[in-house]
Order: structure tokens, then C-alpha cells, then sequence
């Protein structure tokens, strides 16, 4: 097992995210984080940006390909930041376990959906805005 952080993503549930240094909100203020960390995804839990089990409730439902595909990881902190009423913003340096279509810059942040409402499902294609997604916590 690698030391490094990576973020695997559940069936029709939240983000795992093992091995996590840094989790901290748009107001630079840390959040609290274990060895292992569960994120939502549904955008509808009451814990934001926790997963609080809420996408049970709600029904939500997105399968994710798990395809073993090779990512550019680079070297850095393994660092999440909660963007305001926004997507994550995750250092390239945690490794995203699934398929890729897109292929991930190895220079910049990769944005993972936390409302529930993309339809590039991990990854963030601004429906936030659209939906009016909020976190006024975070």
C-alpha cells in the first residue's frame, strides 16, 4: 500500500479519502480529518463536507467507473480544500482512483463534484451554480 493520499468514490455514496494531510474550507480555516475521511458527493448532507448518510434519504445514485487507469500524480501536499458553494479543489498530488477520461493535469487542482448535480460525475462541471448550490458553513 501506497503512502500516498488518494480518494476512491463509493456507488450512489461519498468520497473515501485515505491518507488526507491538509482539509480546510474557503475561509482558510482547518477542518478536522482522520486517517480516513468520508466526503459528500449527494450535496445534501446536513454536515457539509462531511458524508452524513443523507444520500441514502435522498436516493441518490451514481455509479463511477472504477477502471484501473493510470493518473500523473505529482509530488506535494496531499491537500482539500472546500471551495465556497463549490466543487472540492484537490492537490494533483492525491491520487483520484477512477477511470479518467478527461485525463488529469499533473499541474493543477482537479475540481470533484460535492452538490450532487454534474453530469461528469466525479468531476465538477459547474452545476453548483446552476442548481444554486450552498454551504454557508464552509
Amino acid at each position: 500500500m501506497s503512502d500516498r493520499a488518494n480518494i476512491g468514490v463509493l456507488d450512489d455514496g461519498p468520497y473515501i479519502v485515505d491518507g488526507l494531510k491538509e482539509l480546510s474550507n474557503s475561509k482558510d480555516e482547518d477542518l478536522e480529518i482522520s486517517s480516513k475521511v468520508a466526503l459528500c458527493r449527494c450535496g445534501a448532507s446536513s454536515n457539509k463536507p462531511y458524508c452524513d448518510g443523507t444520500h441514502k434519504k435522498i436516493g441518490f445514485t451514481d455509479k463511477v467507473d472504477k477502471d484501473a487507469a493510470e493518473h500523473p500524480v505529482t509530488e506535494g501536499e496531499s491537500r482539500i480544500c472546500v471551495t465556497q458553494n463549490g466543487p472540492l479543489e484537490v492537490s494533483s498530488a492525491i491520487e483520484l482512483k477512477v477511470k479518467d477520461e478527461m485525463k488529469l493535469s499533473e499541474d493543477n487542482p482537479y475540481y470533484l463534484c460535492r452538490c450532487g448535480a454534474s453530469e461528469n460525475k466525479p468531476f465538477c462541471d459547474g452545476s453548483h451554480k446552476r442548481i444554486g448550490f450552498s454551504d454557508d458553513k464552509n
